[in-house]
């Protein structure tokens, strides 16, 4: 029984006295400069995915209002037999067309939205595996022996940490280390980014108010 109490008792002292420290990568990762680059890249391929996107919707509804033209001048008995029969032929043709047309659009959205989230979380791990290594390399120079990772949450959303010792964190520190002589480009991109998202937030409040009906 003692024999047992004094292990217990080691073994509680031997993790007391290991050197540990607490890190938020999530904060790391998304203050990190290379992160604020690639973000810029995302934003790029996310906006030239909408203006295709575009494109093909607009294709889209240019044919489909033929497609209605075609089909009431095929039901309209005032143009003549002849001019209705030519507007089925053509009212055929345009739907199939229009059944393209949507198919690609179908096709566009999920091809363009797989490539992107492919590089996305290749870039993701590659920058992680990044970090993972710089905070080794602090960890060891530091005489870490453990360091315990605190944005992790559970199924719940509730964090994994609930409580540590706020003095032990070194996130900010790992922020500053890893943008070591790289502020001034952090903070360029930073606010390129922010502007690319504004730009587009606009222009996407412009189209909605120009497609809203308007009012009697």
């Amino acid at each position: 029984m003692r024999i047992s109490l004094l292990l217990l008792c080691l073994a509680a002292f031997s993790l007391w006295a290991q050197k540990v420290a607490y890190v938020n990568m999530e904060t790391v990762f998304n203050e990190y400069y290379k992160t604020a680059n690639e973000n810029i890249r995302f934003e790029e391929e996310r906006q030239n995915f909408l203006t295709g996107l575009e494109v093909l919707r607009t294709e889209f509804e240019s044919t489909r209002k033929e497609f209605n033209d075609a089909r009431g001048m095929a039901q309209n008995v005032l143009v003549g037999e002849e001019n209705q029969k030519a507007a089925a032929q053509k009212a055929e043709a345009l739907g199939a067309r229009l059944a393209q047309k949507e198919e690609e659009i179908i096709r566009y959205q999920q091809q363009a939205r797989a490539e992107i989230e492919e590089r996305q979380q290749s870039a993701t791990n590659r920058l992680l595996e990044e970090l993972q290594a710089q905070l080794e390399k602090y960890a060891a120079e530091k005489g870490y022996e453990m360091v315990y990772e605190v944005s992790g949450r559970t199924l719940n959303r509730v964090r994994v940490l609930l409580v540590y010792p706020k003095d032990k964190e070194i996130t900010e520190a790992m922020v500053k280390l890893v943008n070591a002589g790289h502020e001034a480009e952090k903070a360029e991109a930073d606010g390129k980014l922010e502007k690319m998202r504004k730009a587009q937030e606009a222009k996407m409040k412009q189209e909605a108010a120009r497609q809203a009906p308007a009012a009697p």
